[in-house]
């Protein structure tokens, strides 16, 4: 694992090992003025010898704000990265750009960051994320004590693109990854305060993952891979 995390700022072939760290960040923004403490688990799907078909599991937490009733502001850090030594952070916005009752668009710039605590490397790594969202079920309930609940279970869909700004790699190579899409497909249970979100991804479906340090499972033959997330946040006011 830690080779696989030095790699990351090293090569680009292994680029999509960092840009599959998270799930989708906010696909409906919070409410203006609420805070949100998330936890994620995931990762590309790998085999690994000795113990079989897992997702990796690589860890952020974050903090992220409701600037205003379509606008959230976010951060995160990576902490699976860190404790190998590789500072990781993500800093970015998710914007509802559309909305229809119970459905919208939104849009989530983001921008990472990676410093190699024992190099000194550096990186970062603009993206782009566009989701659709449905609100296929909500529930409200108000009981006697005036505690009651709120449960909203919804869908979403979307595709993720990471931008590579280096235009020649590590090694002298030029770098042909400077677009690393990804597709995404996710669910969202709210009850009240909490929100638990699984998503699947096909990461890089148009790049070769053969030749790798892992071996990578995927739904296009040996291009990109197949991702696996689960988030839980705590939302208040």
């Amino acid at each position: 694992m830690n080779t696989i995390v030095k790699s990351v700022l090293a090569l680009s072939g292994f680029f999509f090992i960092l840009s599959s760290c998270a799930p989708a960040r906010y696909v409906k923004p919070l409410d203006k003025g609420q805070h949100a403490l998330q936890f994620n688990l995931g990762g590309p799907i790998a085999k690994v010898p000795g113990i079989g078909v897992i997702p990796m599991p690589l860890t952020t937490v974050g903090y992220g704000f409701g600037l205003k009733e379509n606008l959230t502001l976010f951060g995160n850090l990576h902490t699976t990265s860190l404790l190998f030594g590789v500072g990781q952070v993500d800093v970015g916005a998710a914007i509802r750009c559309w909305s229809r009752k119970n459905m919208g668009i939104t849009l989530q710039p983001t921008l990472n960051v990676a410093v190699d605590f024992y190099t000194g490397a550096n990186r970062f790594w603009p993206q782009l994320d566009a989701n659709y969202y449905w609100d296929y079920a909500e529930l409200k309930t108000k009981a006697k004590n005036g505690k009651g609940f709120h449960k909203i279970r919804s869908v979403y869909a979307g595709l993720s693109n990471w931008f590579d700004p280096y235009l020649i790699e590590s090694q002298g190579r030029t770098n042909e990854q400077v677009w690393i899409p990804s597709i995404q497909i996710g669910h969202l249970w709210q009850k009240n305060h909490w929100v638990y979100q699984f998503e699947a991804k096909f990461l890089a479906p148009i790049y070769s993952n053969e030749d790798m340090v892992v071996n990578y499972p995927s739904a296009f033959g040996n291009h990109g891979a197949l991702g696996a997330y689960f988030s839980i946040y705590y939302t208040l006011k």
